[in-house]
């Protein structure tokens, strides 16, 4: 015990408080933004937010330099109500050309895939951004030397990391599996 003591200690003395507090404050603000985006798409992937439809690939155009590049498909959206049909719709994923996929609308006029591999892919995200925000509580804990004993948020760490890598493989099975 006296040995983990001395190790906190040395921490808290080698580093400035001003670096331990703007990294713990950026794995705060960097665990519930990713959070917060990953469950609304989760919301659109699953179908419970936006319009439901279909997009017709009509192409496909790759944009950006280097090694970073990313693909744009463009076509045309029919919600499954037919009320909303937009010409010009475009989807961040590489489709083939003459596919249809179903989407969903989203409130800010963009398009996200729907299915088993979307909702799984974005769950991941979610639960990797819930495990930032435990690990910059078992920082905090850390830092200021908390007589409380991180096992517990290390055991929340470890089955978060669990659940994010179990939900990757299950939708990266069923994006393939299915196509969605």
């Amino acid at each position: 015990m006296r040995g983990r003591t001395n190790r906190r200690e040395r921490l808290r003395e080698g580093v400035p408080k001003a670096s331990l507090f703007l990294v713990i404050a950026g794995l705060f603000a960097a665990g519930a933004v990713v959070t917060w985006l990953a469950v609304t798409h989760v919301a659109y992937a699953s179908g419970l937010e936006g319009t439901s439809g279909r997009l017709r690939v009509e192409a496909c155009t790759w944009s950006g330099y280097g090694n970073h590049r990313s693909v744009h498909c463009h076509g045309v959206f029919r919600s499954d109500d037919g009320t909303t049909v937009d010409p010009r719709a475009t989807i961040a994923d590489h489709l083939s050309v003459g596919r249809t996929v179903d989407v969903r609308r989203t409130a800010s006029g963009g398009y996200e895939r729907t299915g088993a591999g979307a909702v799984f892919g974005w769950l991941a995200v979610s639960l990797l951004g819930l495990a930032v925000l435990v690990l910059g509580a078992t920082a905090v804990n850390a830092v200021t030397g908390a007589r409380v004993r991180p096992r517990r948020l290390l055991i929340l760490l470890a089955a978060l990391l669990a659940a994010t890598l179990a939900s990757a493989l299950i939708g990266g099975v069923a994006g393939i599996a299915f196509g969605g």
